[in-house]
């Protein structure tokens, strides 16, 4: 069986808060997680997507603005 990891697993493992994983799964940056019960649930590989979806939208947020020239 694959393993199962909660939102707030995920928001722990990304130092992230699980209010914004389902604001992104709310605003449609990531897809809609499965569920357990009352628990959102996510597999090691979309814990990883999470990652690099996160990873961008630090970077681009963090890119310095270019001088005019």
């Amino acid at each position: 069986m694959e393993q199962q990891i909660t939102s707030g697993e995920a928001a722990r493992m990304l130092g992230i808060s699980t209010s914004l994983i389902r604001k992104l799964e709310l605003t449609g940056v990531t897809p809609k997680a499965r569920r357990l019960s009352r628990f959102r649930i996510y597999s090691p590989v979309e814990v990883e997507e999470l990652r690099k979806i996160i990873a961008e939208r630090r970077e681009r947020t963090t890119q310095p603005l270019l001088e005019a020239g």
